[in-house]
């Protein structure tokens, strides 16, 4: 009789062995250090040393960077944008997300909503349903979680703890004084808090542009086939809750000029208005949200954290997939 692997990951009930634990207390240690050093650099310096660690890791991360190219050229049909650009962008986003642990730094400081996503969203918000907010990893994402707030939005966040509980505690340092609510997906009674959010006129927002151990099906996304979670569609039809699909974008995206080099937030409305009961509701309304991510991220791609994961199926994931 074959005997069940023990669970090593502490957000399924498992624990670690000793080996795992002294591995993940180094790791955390390290992080640690490197968050404080990170803190006390100004930031223009720390925007300038990730973006050297961008160009170090496109220069001796070979496979990464063949993937990162195949995604560009599949998503894009040309050559245009370069793999080392992504490399570099991610890096300054990360130090935009460390400048968010600063005290004082306000959120819209360098990220900016733009005057008609403000109103579509308002005006979702108040039919008083609760609004299912889809966004990606594309540009300053948490500083976008931090700026609705800051506005005024009533937001949560759907999130997966971190394989460290300690890591999660550091995601909340990030989130918490802001007013960002993370919802985490493991934890018990998440269904009910989401559908408590959305029942008192609130928004809840969901990444869902990299593949997740949710229930998913296969959408054609920036050139190549990825999971796509069905849980933001199948909430809001069950719900009838307003759909909106909210990213970053560079500041020539804005309809108005302003005059700031800084990124905006976009944020568009997706129809249900011709969707009923039917059992093809749940993916039509999935193609709408990821064809509406493709054209955020076809005018961005060196932004999105997304050209890092291979496309495929990885088998952890595929057994979480929803053949619905």
């Amino acid at each position: 009789m074959a005997s069940e692997e023990p669970v090593a990951d502490v957000r399924e009930g498992g624990t670690w062995t000793p080996r795992q634990r002294l591995k993940n207390d180094v790791v955390y240690v390290l992080v640690r250090a490197l968050l404080a050093f990170a803190l006390f650099l100004p930031r223009r310096v720390l925007r300038a040393v990730c973006r050297a660690l961008g160009f170090v890791a496109h220069a001796v991360l070979p496979r990464t960077r063949r993937v990162v190219a195949t995604r560009l050229e599949v998503g894009l049909g040309s050559s245009k944008v370069r793999a080392q650009s992504v490399f570099t962008t991610v890096a300054e986003m990360l130090a935009d997300t460390l400048d968010l642990l600063r005290p004082g730094e306000r959120a819209g400081a360098r990220l900016s909503l733009d005057p008609t996503s403000r109103r579509v969203f308002a005006e979702a918000l108040a039919e008083g349903r609760g609004v299912v907010f889809v966004a990606a990893h594309l540009g300053p994402w948490e500083r976008m979680a931090a700026l609705l707030v800051e506005e005024g939005f009533p937001v949560a966040t759907v999130a997966r703890e971190s394989y460290d509980p300690r890591f999660t505690e550091l995601y909340e340092r990030l989130r918490r004084p802001r007013g960002v609510r993370s919802l985490y997906r493991g934890r018990r009674g998440v269904a009910l808090s989401i559908a408590r959010e959305l029942a008192e006129g609130r928004a809840v927002g969901f990444l869902v542009d990299i593949p997740a151990r949710v229930p998913s099906t296969t959408r054609r996304l920036f050139g190549a086939d990825v999971l796509v979670p069905i849980g933001p569609a199948r909430i809001a039809l069950a719900r009838r809750s307003a759909v909106v699909v909210g990213t970053c974008a560079p500041a020539a995206s804005a309809p108005t000029t302003s005059g700031s080099s800084h990124p905006i937030v976009l944020i568009s409305r997706v129809s249900l208005d011709d969707l009923g009961p039917e059992s093809c509701a749940e993916d039509v309304l999935v193609t709408r949200i990821t064809a509406e991510l493709e054209r955020r991220v076809a005018a961005w791609p060196e932004a999105w954290l997304g050209s890092f994961v291979p496309p495929g199926r990885p088998a952890a994931l595929r057994r979480a997939h929803d053949p619905h």
